[in-house]
Formats: C-alpha cells, structure tokens, sequence
C-alpha cells in the first residue's frame, strides 16, 4: 500500500529543490552551500543531502528527480517491511500476526505524500524500523552483544539528529532505552553513549566551526525554539480530523497495552522507549507550532508509536481472545478502507495560501511554470539565460529584467521561494531568500507574532539594497542608510565575516567559539532599529 500510494502521489517538493542546489554547489566544489562564497545551512538533513549527492553522482543531473522518487520509496518500502518483520518477533512461532498499527498508518494519504516529495522522511521511517529492530533484537537475546555488532547497535540509535535535529530527542530516548534492556557498567555505558552521538557529535562540530551556528538556517528562520503551542495544537488537529485518527489510536494503545502486559520487562523498556520517543517528539512540535505542510513533521511520531501495535492469532488460543483480536482487526481494516479509498484532506479556501496545507495540492508540479505561461516575474530558467547571455546586476523580487547593481560580475535575484527558481536559476547566480532559510540576516529577524509556521520572519527589502544593491519598491533612502551602517557594526559585520570570509583553520576555531553568540543573535526588521542597536547614537 505504501508504495502504490506513494508512486500514485509521486511529486517533489518545492524545498526538495534547496537540496538539489546545495548538491549542485557540493559536486562543483563549492561545498555543502546555497550560494557560493557564503556558508549558510539552507538543508535541514545531512545524511539525506548526502544520500542525494550519492544520487546525483550515480544518474546525474538529468534524471535526479526520478531517481530520488525510486530511492525515497525503495526507503519508504524498506521502512515498513522491516518494521512488521520485527514485530512479528514479539509473537510466538506459528501465530498469524497483523501489523494494525503500521497497516492503519499505510492507509493515511498524507503519508503517500511523503514517501516521495523529495524530502528525508522515508529515511526517517527506515531509520525508525532499524532502531525498532536493534531495540527488540537487545530485547529477546539472552546475552549482552559486544564488538562491533554493539558498535553498529548504538551507531544506528544515534543517527537521529543527522537525519533532522529535532529527532535528537527521540535518540536521547532510545539509547536510553538501549542503556536499560542492557544495563551495561558505567564505563561501558558511557562508551556506548559517545559511540552513538560521535558521528552527531563531528557534525556538530563542523557545522558550528564551517556555518558559525549552532543550528542549521532552516531552524533559525523558522522559528524552531519559540514557543507557539495554539499552533501546534491546531498542526496536530489538521492532521488527525479527516482521517478520524483517534479511532486506529485508540486500538493501537490497546494493543501497546496488550504487548507490554504478555511481555517481560525488556521488552516492555524497548516497546515504551519507541513510545516516549514519538511523543517527545509529538510534544515538541506541538510546542513550537508545527508546520505549514499538512501532517508532515508528526509522520515520524506517528510511525513510532504504532510499531508494537500488532494482532495475533494462534493455534491454541482462547475463543474470547480471538474474538477480541479479529474485532480489532475487522475496525481497524474497516477504517483503513475508508481512509485510503475516500477520507482526503482539503485546503481551506482562501484568497491567500493558508497558514496549514497540502503542497502537494497547491503544487503538484513545479511552481514555476516556463516563460511563455506566465508574464508577470521570471522563472528560474529566465534568469539562468539572462546570466548566460551575460546580464549582470539585480532581479527584484517578482522582476522581470535586470537591473543595474553595485558589483559587475554578479547576478542577485531576490525571491520569496528559492526552491525550484533558486535551482534552475543555476548555482553561479546569487540567490537572496526574504523567508530566511537560505539569508542569515532574515534567519535571525525577530519572529513575526501571528504568523504561519515556517514563514514568520521577515525584514525591510532595504536591507537588501545596502548589501546587494538591490532596489526595494519605494524603497526609503533613510533605511538604505542605516541598513548600511548597521551592517559595518559588531555583531553584523562579526557575523558576515564568520560566513564570507574564506575559511581557514583560524576562522573555523573563531566561529567555533562564537557560535552561540551568532545563534542567539536577533535583528530587528527595521535596519533603523538595527542601527540604534548594535551602532549606537
């Protein structure tokens, strides 16, 4: 069901696209950048991105889009096959085993969604079933694995936070699952714990001393540690409400229940730590208000705490628990019928895209569609051959030509959606991000109150016209002004020289050490605020 799903929805993802460049710039050898020259994280998932340069070295430019729908449901497929082939362990030979929760879950379109779209969750999926697995696997042996089969044990806990640094809370709570199924002395303890986030921990590393930031763009310019809890609220109604998810949750903690209460205490610390690991996860996004893609960022929570969720049938077994087991069965068969077969999600109808919806709706095929079907902006393509024809200067944000500019030998185009237009734009252009993932300026912004998850920052295009010489519509000279300034003045000059400068062993141990400082930086929108603030009178 997965795969069929997902190859019927089959489409990629405008940010899909902000990968795509990146590798551009990675196989150019550039480094893992959007634009060249500045070191900021627009991705949000260094293993994937790695996985994609894989891809991209293996089939090429041409066919990468195809090759990442192939690979994304290979993971998807792998995912959930895994995950039922460790549940049925939890069962006794000869038994007849039904996977409820993961087939409840397989039903959920918005899941088909997301078993392509170009994005990291089938490796989250994949990545979910194999710490399932280690976790039962530690679980049901009668002795302590050692060597490198422990090494390979941990190493697979503690990949969460190179796959989405959000999933570092639910490593945190399998490898303490893992610490109590195998209750290893102290020192072993230890060691098992920096053998799980070592390689975590050399990202870390490099990506503070390499992006001068503790986290990546993305996580800045989306707001990532505020707190928007009726927002998150909301984020989590969206997704249960039309497919009625309580009714398959409610069965699926029976049968959790179930599990732990026929299970010795192993296997119960397994079963609950893949519980407590959704819904910290669950919890956390809620906290910080969601997304703005339906359903999206709780689909790990929601594999999660439906693996141990399973029905069996035995030879030998009581009437009345077969009876009660085929009940399950029978509703939860019954609701995903109707789910996969009728229950859709619908954007809510708007002048304006609505701060929750499905992309996949909106957008099933590239946002920006070629030259000759539209005439108000460029596309990508329009400006990759303006900048083959030679044209250099600016393209304001929904321009169509260029404009003359402060350096000669670029061309800077400033867009609201860097993902499709920024790739096709090709990687010798400049692309300036007004959302942030892809600006560190408007990444560190004060968070706008009200606004949608995923967009809710935001400054004065005048900032803009001071850095690139781009010229904002009835752009105010003042602001032009103290844009200027302000960007001569400690910490934003610190903090582009941390990004611009070329990186060598002094600047990585700088940025090492000021890292914090420059995530912890907030700049207001109004660069005469900005300027009063870090310049002084």
């Amino acid at each position: 069901m997965v795969v069929i799903g997902g190859w019927l929805h089959r489409w990629t993802n405008e940010d899909a696209y902000i990968n795509l460049r990146v590798v551009e710039q990675i196989v150019a050898g550039h480094g893992p950048v959007f634009n060249q020259g500045q070191r900021v994280e627009a991705f949000t998932s260094p293993l994937w991105l790695a996985v994609l340069v894989v891809i991209r070295v293996t089939v090429g430019q041409v066919a990468i889009e195809w090759a990442m729908v192939a690979v994304s449901l290979a993971m998807a497929a792998g995912g959930f096959w895994l995950a039922a082939r460790v549940t049925r362990r939890l069962h006794p030979d000869g038994s007849v085993v039904v996977p409820v929760g993961l087939g409840a879950v397989a039903a959920a379109p918005v899941l088909w969604d997301f078993a392509t779209s170009g994005l990291e969750m089938p490796l989250v999926w994949l990545w979910l079933a194999g710490s399932w697995a280690v976790l039962v696997s530690a679980a049901q042996r009668d002795d302590t694995a050692h060597g490198w089969p422990r090494v390979g044990a941990v190493v697979v806990l503690g990949l969460g936070p190179l796959i989405r640094p959000d999933l570092g809370l639910m490593s945190l709570c399998l490898v303490g699952a893992w610490l109590w199924i195998t209750r290893p002395a102290r020192l072993a303890a230890l060691a098992d714990v920096a053998i799980a986030f070592a390689a975590a921990f050399a990202y870390q590393v490099f990506r503070m001393g390499y992006y001068a930031s503790l986290v990546p763009t993305s996580a800045l310019a989306k707001d990532a540690g505020g707190l928007h809890v009726a927002q998150g609220w909301r984020y989590a109604l969206d997704l249960s409400r039309p497919y009625a998810l309580w009714i398959p949750l409610v069965l699926v903690v029976a049968l959790i229940a179930r599990t732990m209460a026929r299970h010795g205490r192993d296997v119960r610390v397994a079963t609950g730590g893949m519980v407590a690991a959704a819904l910290v996860h669950a919890a956390y996004l809620v906290v910080v208000g969601g997304d703005y893609m339906h359903g999206r960022l709780l689909l790990p929570a929601l594999f999660a705490v439906v693996l141990a969720a399973s029905a069996s049938f035995a030879p030998r077994m009581a009437l009345g628990e077969a009876v009660l087991a085929g009940a399950v069965v029978a509703v939860t068969v019954g609701w995903a019928v109707r789910c996969a077969g009728w229950a859709r999600y619908e954007n809510t109808p708007t002048f304006v895209l609505p701060p929750i919806a499905s992309w996949r709706e909106i957008a099933p095929r590239p946002l920006v569609q070629p030259r000759e079907n539209q005439t108000a902006f460029w596309s990508g393509s329009d400006i990759a051959d303006a900048y083959s024809q030679g044209q250099r200067g600016t393209v304001q944000l929904l321009g169509d030509r260029v404009l003359p500019a402060g350096d000669p030998h670029k061309l800077v185009v400033v867009l609201a959606s860097i993902g499709l237009a920024g790739y096709d734009s090709g990687i010798d252009v400049r692309v300036v991000d007004i959302q942030g993932l892809g600006e560190p300026l408007v990444a560190r912004a004060e968070a706008i109150p009200g606004r949608p998850a995923g967009h809710r920052k935001q400054v004065n295009l005048e900032w803009y016209t001071a850095q690139f010489g781009v010229p904002a519509p009835n752009q105010s000279d003042a602001k032009v002004a103290a844009a200027r300034r302000a960007l001569r003045c400690p910490p934003l000059s610190d903090l582009l020289a941390a990004i611009d400068e070329p990186l060598t062993p002094g600047r990585f141990m700088s940025n090492l050490v000021h890292s914090p400082g420059y995530t912890r930086l907030h700049i207001p929108a109004d660069p005469r605020t900005a300027m009063g603030q870090f310049c002084g009178p």
